[in-house]
């Protein structure tokens, strides 16, 4: 598949500058700029509104040779598209440092354009793929970036005699262990589809096809990293069919009795210190309330009776009961 977005550069491939470049010379990458944006990176929301356009930048880079700050010089129309631009850019662009006369290392500027354009039959592939990026949890250390194949993988192709003769369907959450080649080498199920042949085949798919270009740590190196991610298993359907008589039948989430509590404490700041989570039965099955409650949320933190901030702890518990209707239905009406 031909990438969509292309850097607008006057030559291309990851470029070689001296150790180390005075101040005299322009500051160069050191990590591929085709690699900082790619067709996976497209947003969600400017393919369904089929947004297209090119977005100019301009880089602030620190004596470390990270990015410090990101401009859009030239809009591409989208805030959408300009936004994700500075993001990724940020998030990858890496550069070669460089001296001053007395010896002492510098900063500088950067500016490129990055043209957004949709791929012919691209939103038809995604529309059939199963492969989704899980953009809820974080990626260690910098996030392994998929191939395009990947993100097109047709789940049809691959769906399992079983489930597929049973009519079933479900979503597998996993996270996917990258070396520092792009090659997926482990995978672990972290939320099920609740059908165990899915689950198991989604991951056998990511060992034998998955492909990243790899992490990078802050030096460009590729390094091994841990990306969570979904595949969406949907029955295929041919063009122009008509629907199934019968829907697809997917095992209800929560089928088995048990108990889930989880206990959060909130600190005078509205910062979460500490969520701890417990579950039995059907908790295994559940995702995990910490995972959307922690991290780096902050909230109104609580006050005390004269208003002043307290720290706080809050418990909430699920119970899930399976039983037999023993109610009989009403006797008609004579």
């Amino acid at each position: 598949m031909t990438i969509a977005m292309l850097m607008l550069l006057m030559a291309s491939g990851t470029v070689q500058p001296p150790p180390v470049p005075h101040a005299d010379e322009p500051i160069k990458p050191v990590t591929n700029p085709g690699s900082w944006v790619t067709t996976a990176d497209y947003p969600p929301a400017a393919l369904r509104d089929s947004l297209e356009g090119t977005t100019g930048f301009r880089l602030t880079i620190g004596p470390d040779g990270l990015p410090r700050r990101c401009e859009v010089v030239a809009s591409s129309g989208s805030e959408v598209l300009d936004t994700a631009t500075c993001r990724l850019i940020m998030e990858r662009a890496r550069f070669q440092t460089r001296r001053d006369a007395n010896g002492v290392r510098i900063g500088g500027t950067y500016s490129n354009r990055i043209r957004w354009q949709i791929p012919d039959n691209y939103l038809e592939q995604l529309a059939r793929s199963g492969f989704q990026l899980d953009t809820n949890r974080p990626v260690w250390p910098r996030g392994p970036v998929p191939d395009p194949e990947m993100v097109t993988l047709d789940a049809a192709a691959y769906y399992p005699a079983g489930p597929l003769a049973a009519r079933q369907e479900g979503d597998v959450v996993m996270t996917l262990t990258v070396d520092p080649l792009g090659k997926v080498t482990d995978c672990a199920v972290i939320n099920t589809s609740m059908v165990k042949e899915l689950d198991a085949a989604a991951c056998a798919l990511m060992r034998a096809s998955g492909k990243f270009d790899p992490a990078l740590d802050s030096t460009g190196k590729p390094v091994k990293s841990v990306v969570p991610a979904t595949f969406n298993w949907v029955l295929p359907r041919a063009d122009g069919a008509a629907p199934h008589p019968d829907p697809a039948i997917r095992e209800f989430p929560m089928s088995e009795a048990g108990m889930l509590e989880a206990t959060v404490r909130i600190g005078t700041d509205g910062r979460v210190q500490d969520c701890r989570y417990k579950n039995a039965g059907v908790g295994a099955q559940m995702p995990n309330p910490c995972d959307t409650i922690g991290g780096k949320l902050r909230y109104i933190p609580f006050t005390d009776a004269n208003g002043q901030p307290v720290t706080k702890r809050v418990t909430f518990r699920t119970e899930v009961k399976v039983e037999d209707d023993v109610s009989a239905p009403a006797a008609p009406a004579k």
